[in-house]
């Protein structure tokens, strides 16, 4: 009985929230992404909105790259990253 009442409050707590789930597209997904660089709320991202991020994902970059931490991307430094990332960067063809 017990069991039976809770699944009853349950499903009609739940079932509101499940029906009026949005589902979101990949592009959506992306694009709610990318809004959420809209800091100020305006509705819109602006330049500096957007370059704090691409500046950002350069500094983790260059971190990543900075294997020593000395402030210098040595050749070997960069060969080394480069050797284990290209795969995200670049992916076959496909014809």
């Amino acid at each position: 009985m017990r069991f039976a009442l809770f699944l009853l409050v349950f499903s009609w707590l739940a079932i509101p929230q499940i029906a009026s789930a949005k589902i979101l597209s990949a592009t959506d997904k992306v694009v709610e992404k990318f809004m959420a660089l809209d800091f100020d709320e305006s509705e819109g991202v602006s330049w500096d909105e957007y370059e704090l991020m691409v500046m950002g994902r350069m500094g983790d970059r260059f971190n990543l790259m900075d294997a020593n931490e000395d402030g210098e991307i040595s050749e070997e430094e960069y060969r080394t990253f480069w050797t284990k990332q290209k795969s995200q960067y670049y992916r076959p063809r496909r014809e």
